[in-house]
């Protein structure tokens, strides 16, 4: 098993990977905001198609494949992410709009605020229709060690060398 502090190490440094995810996935072309309130039809619909993908499935492949792989598919973040949803009024896992061209995200991410995500104009802010995943960044990331934490202890999965 992993010392704690070693663990510890490997949790604190995950963070970048999630920011990565979010900037990269796939292909660079990942759209940062997110529409708050979806029907269940649309959802279903806009799930299934290729301009969209999941935040869970970023979540799972980008930040938790590189600190547990054999986690992969382990979390269910519909249960971890439930108070972070109702709290923000969020009715569905975020879905990320992929763009089809990587240079027209790049150059939306640019803008004299700094602020990462093109959405409402590169203004970071929210909206009772829009999310900024920016700003739910660190609630999102410690939800998912903690989960990966549970998981763990209940041998669901493990981390790498225990």
């Amino acid at each position: 098993m992993f010392k704690p502090s070693r663990r510890k190490i490997m949790l604190a440094g995950a963070s970048a990977t999630m920011v990565a995810a979010l900037a990269f996935a796939p292909s660079a072309s990942a759209h940062e905001c997110f529409k708050k309130q979806w029907s269940d039809a649309a959802y279903a619909k806009a799930s299934t198609s290729d301009k969209y993908i999941s935040l869970a499935t970023i979540a799972d492949f980008a930040f938790v494949n590189s600190i547990a792989p054999d986690c992969v598919g382990v979390l269910d973040y519909d249960s971890l992410w439930a108070t972070w949803m109702e709290e923000n009024g969020i009715s569905h896992i975020p879905l990320i709009w992929i763009k089809e061209n990587p240079e027209t995200s790049f150059k939306a991410w640019e803008n004299e605020n700094g602020n990462s995500g093109p959405g409402l104009l590169g203004s970071g802010k929210e909206s009772s229709a829009l999310g900024y995943l920016g700003n739910h960044i660190p609630v999102l990331e410690s939800t998912i060690i903690a989960g990966l934490q549970e998981a763990v202890a209940s041998d669901l999965c493990e981390f790498p060398g225990d």
